[in-house]
């Protein structure tokens, strides 16, 4: 029976994957477009890529779409110009990053500086565009998405000469530290010693975890299953706690990750030290949930595949504790509240309960080592 099942589930992953690349909507239907709506602008067909909008029957200027790798995946973003190469306004139109944010860059008017910029701008950051603390990642990205269509217009309407942005390694100190944590984790299992292991712990805790909001997740893997690999240039960090962590499952079979770096694993054990609860679960509603970790990875991985969206299928809550922007009216802000005390209340109770039920990493992880 068991045999039967994993050949299901496996059938099961394909054809959503196939589904979600046959039959996914990647366009987008920019009539719906929030600037082109208020100022009753009419989209007319696209020359070479660029679209002539027109008001009351005279053109008023042009659009175009452009697109970068963000965080989460790609993202797409479009750019208006008035008829003397300044940019009326952009919008963003696709996007997988975390939704809490794309929030953040609306409510900061981080989409205001570039009105009135001109098509053939720089668009880099802190020299040109200011970016949003705390969504400095998509803040990049959507800069150049919108230096792609800025260009675009640029060259094909107006024939502009644009200045030639070079890639450039985006190095700080986090990527030194992670560098750091992963060296801790690894010695620490070599040597076997728990000590260092709480201790690396801790700074996961830290700076992976509050600091960097850099945990990994099911969706990471997600992201890779799908080829939406952030660059390198600006995301290294993320290359190296990813790569590490399935190099080492792959060539030594330690799962490197939840046992040393792991900020739900320290959050976790911090909690269950505080209260002193630890209930035991029943063996026989133990046995019976055994497959719980294993349908839950593969729940997350068919939404993922059928939506093209990695980060829809995320419900680990550590950004959720920390970064979540709180609408205390809003039903998504009650059902991220709702999880996230349920998190911590099964920390409280028992000692890595959500690691053994609850988050769908570590199995996953299990599964490929």
């Amino acid at each position: 029976m068991k045999k039967y099942i994993n050949w299901i589930a496996w059938i099961s992953l394909g054809m959503a994957f196939c589904y979600g690349i046959i039959f996914t909507d990647h366009s987008h239907e920019l009539e719906h477009l929030k600037i082109l709506q208020s100022e009753d602008l009419q989209l007319k067909e696209a020359e070479e890529g660029v679209y002539p909008l027109y008001k009351n029957e005279k053109l008023y200027g042009y659009l175009a779409t452009g697109s970068s790798q963000g965080y989460g995946g790609p993202l797409q973003v479009a750019v208006i110009s008035d008829t003397c190469g300044l940019i009326i306004g952009t919008e963003l139109i696709k996007s997988f990053e975390t939704p809490s944010f794309v929030a953040k860059l609306s409510n900061k008017k981080y989409y205001k500086q570039y009105e009135e910029k001109s098509l053939n701008d720089g668009f880099q950051l802190k020299k040109d565009v200011e970016a949003v603390s705390g969504a400095t990642v998509s803040s990049l990205a959507i800069a150049n998405a919108a230096r792609d269509a800025s260009y675009q217009i640029a060259h094909k309407v107006f024939q502009l000469e644009t200045p030639r942005i070079e890639k450039s390694w985006r190095l700080t100190p986090k990527e030194g530290i992670v560098a750091l944590i992963i060296i801790i984790a690894f010695l620490a299992i070599y040597f076997k010693s728990k000590k260092l292991i709480y201790f690396n712990l801790f700074l996961g805790l830290v700076f992976i975890g509050f600091l960097f909001n850099a945990s990994l997740s099911l969706t990471h893997f997600g992201r890779i299953l799908l080829g939406y690999f952030p660059d390198i240039h600006t995301h290294l960090s993320w290359w190296l706690l990813v790569a590490a962590t399935l190099s080492i499952i792959i060539i030594w079979g330690k799962n490197v990750y939840c046992t040393a770096i792991c900020p739900f694993r320290a959050s976790q054990m911090l909690l269950h030290q505080i209260s002193g609860i630890n209930i035991k679960m029943d063996p026989s509603l133990a046995k019976a949930l055994a497959f719980t970790p294993n349908f839950l990875i593969w729940l997350s991985l068919i939404l993922i595949f059928i939506s093209q969206n990695p980060s829809l299928s995320s419900y680990e809550p550590f950004a959720m504790m920390i970064l979540f922007k709180r609408r205390r009216h809003s039903v998504v802000y009650f059902a991220y509240s709702t999880h996230r005390g349920l998190v911590l209340f099964e920390f409280l109770l028992s000692i890595l309960l959500s690691c053994r039920w609850h988050f769908k990493l570590g199995n996953c992880q299990e599964k490929s080592s």
